[in-house]
Parts: C-alpha cells; sequence; structure tokens
C-alpha cells in the first residue's frame, strides 16, 4: 500500500473513533442545487449526532465536480457561526448557522472525493465582524 494511501486510511480511521458514529443518532440529509446544476444529485450526505458533537459526512460519487446545498437536521444552527474541521484534508471553513438553517451548507467536491466535517460552535455572528 503507497503512503497516500495509508495517510488517508489512518485520517479516516481516527475520524470514525469518535462517540457519534459508535453510538450516536444516523440521520440521511437532503441535497439541492439550482436548475442549470443537477450535480447535487451524485452527492450522498448523512450525519450523526449525539449530544452536542455533530458530524456530517458528504461525499462526491461521481468522476466529476459537484457543487450542492446539504440541508442539515439540526433546528439549532441558526444565529451561532460555526467552525467545521474536515478530519480528512486538515481544512477548516467558518460558516455562519442561519445560513446553513435557511439555505443549507454550500458544499463543492472534487471527482470521488469526501468530506467529514465536525461542527463547533464559535459564537454569535456578530461576534466575528
Amino acid at each position: 500500500m503507497d503512503a497516500a494511501c495509508q495517510t488517508f486510511y489512518k485520517k479516516l480511521l481516527t475520524a470514525i473513533d469518535s462517540p457519534p458514529f459508535r453510538d450516536g443518532q444516523w440521520a440521511l440529509c437532503n441535497c439541492s442545487g439550482w436548475p442549470d446544476n443537477p450535480s447535487f444529485q451524485r452527492i450522498a450526505a448523512w450525519s450523526w449526532t449525539k449530544g452536542d458533537d455533530r458530524r456530517l459526512v458528504v461525499v462526491n460519487l461521481s468522476d466529476s465536480a459537484v457543487q450542492a446545498r446539504v440541508h442539515l437536521p439540526w433546528d439549532n444552527v441558526g444565529g451561532k457561526t460555526w467552525r467545521l474541521d474536515d478530519a480528512l484534508s486538515d481544512a477548516g471553513y467558518d460558516r455562519e448557522g442561519d445560513e446553513m438553517k435557511n439555505d443549507g451548507l454550500y458544499i463543492e467536491l472534487a471527482p470521488w472525493a469526501g468530506q467529514i466535517l465536525a461542527f463547533h460552535a464559535i459564537g454569535s455572528p456578530a461576534e466575528h465582524r
């Protein structure tokens, strides 16, 4: 097995060794897109939740780039800013909860790519202006 593959599986196994994946609640997430861009139909998304510990798994099931809005199952994301940390790439993103609640979380993925996002509330939107 090559080094890149080993690194990927090490990150994957570390990411899924957390309480939401062991004994949390699973939910399938709906995805939507735009009339001129049906690529959202090639995304699969689901969440795992245990208490305040939230994870979102998003996978591009195609050989083309995709864009979508992922509709989260959590009613209480609004009114806060959230830090989303991707366990597979070590990237992090700050997103407004009101936008995620109203429009869905914007996701863009390369061909065959995926993300495992951990959500952490970091305050109200006004605190970050």
